[in-house]
Parts: structure tokens; C-alpha cells; sequence
């Protein structure tokens, strides 16, 4: 009836958008997703305005906060009286909105009297099975009006009657299946915007695990860069200890050869005082029994230069021993060293192949 906000059930139920519904492709939380993250403002209003100009009848489309596009060919009735009384706004926006949710509920288009007395349909856009908005149409008559019962709408929202009455002369009368058929167009709309707003989730979510996965590379790439730059901090400290350790063992070399002159001067004197040693006793010899004690001060010499002679030996013997060690350790240092200098530059083009692949891999966002 007129008046009162009530729906048409002459249209067949058909299945609600059942495509919209399918969650298992993916899970997402698409609670903060509106009607304009599917379809931008300024395209909504030109197929807004495109349904108006082909069927010579309203058009709207609103979410769950109210319109969000500019009518399109509103009458005078609506957009001058009715929706300029906040009571009457307040209604329009309700109206809109229950509209577009009896259509999600039913799979059909809603066909309806809004609350100011004119028919109006709805259909709504489903992303998910999450009803994110509606595309409203309508504003006719599909016969003539009561007129007193449109004064008792005018009295209820403060509108003068007489002028409320003029302007709902000017309302269109259009046929029934004029309407539905609109109602069948708009509907056919929603379910391309509802297709449109599906596919716009999966490309953001596939986005968004491909974003995960560059991230998670390039958590990955920053791991070995920060690994690399490790390794190659231990090999040029390593690197700095084997010259530290060159450097001593070369000292201790120079050290060692050093010492063959205290061993030689060693050798000679004892070689000096053997020499005295035998002097001594011959000479001790030819004093007779007068040189006997001076015989044994000999002997004692030729035994210490003796003794003297065996320990430098032992000395020189355990110098040459070491010698061979330092000459053996300063060639396995130059070879370490080597191979610590080519990893070294394995090391760096390693890190400069992982740095040119993060950048490419940052590249890909």
C-alpha cells in the first residue's frame, strides 16, 4: 500500500549471487571493504546516470552510511520536498537501505512503495556474501496516486499539502512491467559490480601474499647480507691475527739466527780452552812432579770446554729444530693467507649478487 514501505513478490526467487558466497577460495577480513573500494565514485555516477537516461526513472546507489553518488534524474517530489525534511531524509535513507537488504535476502529485486508513497526497487552489490552497498532506482507511480493519502505523508513530515500534491502530479506514471523490467536491469548492474568487487578481493588478496612473500624474501636477503658481513668482518680479523702471527714468527726467525752467533763464539771458546787444556798439560808434563797439580787444573779445562762444546752442539741442534718449525709455519701462514683472501672475494661477490637480488626483488612491489 502507499505509504508504507512494503515489498513486491511477483518476481520468481532466484539464487542470491551464490558465486559471491564461495569463502573457500580465500579467507580475508574484508569488513573494512565499501562500495567505493569496488568501483570508483565517478564511474558509479556515470552508469548511475547511464540506468537514469535509458529508463527515464530515478537512480541512487548507497551503503550501509547512506547514498554515496548524486541522485540522477530525482524528482522534485523527492529531492526538493521530501528529502530536504530531516524527517523525511531520515526515512529515504532507511528505506534505501532496507531496500537493498530484502533484495540480498531474497535473490531478487526488491520492488517496493518507499515511505513518501512512490514505488522504487532495489538490487544489491555482494562481495563475499558481505552485502556492501545498494543501487536504488525508481520515484514513479505505476498508477494513479491517492492524493489524500499523500496530504497525510505531507502533514507527517511538515511539508505544505498543496505544494506536496503539485509536485506528485509531475511524478511519472509508468507501467508495471516498465518497472520491473528496470528492477531487472539494475539488478543485472549489481551482480556485474558485485563480480567486479569479487575479483578486485582475490587480485588484492593475491597481492598481498605476494607482497608476504617478497617481504618474507627480503627478511631472507637481509638475513645473509648481515650473515655475509659478519664473515667477512671474522676473515679480516682473522686476516690481521695471521699477520700478527707472520710478523712474530718472523721476528722469532730473525731471533733464532741471532742466537747462532752466541753458539758459534760459544763453540770457539770452547775449542780455545781445550787448546789451552792440552798446552797445559804438556806443559804441566815437561815441569815434572812439580806442574802434577797444575796437570789436574788442565785436565778440569779440557773437560769443561768439553762439556761446553756438547751443550752448544745441543743448542744449535734445537735451534736448527725450530728454525725448520718457523720456516714450516710462515709457509702454511702464506698459504692460509692466500686462501683467507680468496674467500674473501668469494665472499664479496656473493654479497653483490644477494644485494642485486634484493633490489630486484624490491623492485617487484
Amino acid at each position: 500500500m502507499q505509504g508504507r514501505f512494503c515489498f513486491d513478490q511477483r518476481f520468481p526467487s532466484r539464487p542470491a549471487n551464490k558465486k559471491y558466497f564461495k569463502k573457500e577460495f580465500f579467507n580475508m577480513d574484508i569488513n573494512n571493504i565499501t562500495l567505493l573500494d569496488v568501483i570508483d565514485r565517478r564511474t558509479l555516477q556515470n552508469l548511475q546516470d547511464a540506468f537514469a537516461a535509458a529508463t527515464g526513472m530515478a537512480a541512487l546507489a548507497t551503503d550501509k552510511n547512506g547514498p554515496v553518488t548524486e541522485g540522477s534524474n530525482f524528482t522534485d517530489f523527492c529531492m526538493t520536498l521530501t528529502r530536504k525534511s530531516r524527517v523525511g531524509a531520515d526515512r529515504c535513507n532507511q528505506c534505501d537501505l532496507k531496500g537493498g537488504e530484502e533484495a540480498s535476502r531474497t535473490g531478487k529485486p526488491a520492488v517496493y512503495y518507499c515511505t513518501s508513497g512512490l514505488m522504487d526497487f532495489a538490487a544489491p552489490v555482494v562481495v563475499n556474501g558481505r552485502h556492501i552497498g545498494s543501487l536504488i532506482g525508481g520515484q514513479v507511480l505505476p498508477e494513479a496516486p491517492d492524493e489524500d493519502k499523500f496530504r497525510k505523508i505531507a502533514d507527517e513530515l511538515g511539508i505544505d499539502q498543496d505544494e506536496y500534491i503539485a509536485a506528485l502530479r509531475k511524478v511519472k506514471i509508468v507501467p508495471r512491467r516498465q518497472i520491473e523490467a528496470a528492477a531487472n536491469l539494475l539488478w543485472q548492474m549489481a551482480n556485474a559490480l558485485s563480480e567486479a568487487g569479487y575479483q578486485r578481493l582475490v587480485s588484492l588478496e593475491n597481492q598481498k601474499k605476494k607482497d608476504d612473500i617478497i617481504d618474507e624474501v627480503n627478511n631472507k636477503f637481509n638475513e645473509i647480507t648481515a650473515s655475509m658481513n659478519n664473515v667477512m668482518s671474522n676473515i679480516l680479523a682473522l686476516e690481521n691475527n695471521f699477520a700478527t702471527i707472520k710478523d712474530s714468527a718472523g721476528a722469532s726467525s730473525k731471533a733464532v739466527e741471532s742466537t747462532d752467533g752466541i753458539v758459534k763464539a760459544i763453540e770457539n771458546a770452547s775449542t780455545q780452552l781445550t787448546l789451552i787444556g792440552f798446552n797445559a798439560s804438556i806443559e804441566a808434563k815437561r815441569a815434572g812432579a812439580a806442574g802434577a797439580g797444575f796437570n789436574v787444573i788442565a785436565q778440569e779445562v779440557r773437560t769443561l770446554a768439553d762439556k761446553n762444546t756438547k751443550q752448544a752442539n745441543e743448542v744449535e741442534n734445537t735451534l736448527n729444530e725450530i728454525k725448520k718449525s718457523i720456516v714450516g709455519i710462515n709457509a702454511q701462514l702464506k698459504t692460509c693467507n692466500s686462501e683467507i683472501q680468496q674467500n674473501a672475494e668469494v665472499i664479496e661477490k656473493l654479497k653483490a649478487l644477494v644485494d642485486e637480488a634484493n633490489i630486484q626483488v624490491k623492485n617487484l612491489k
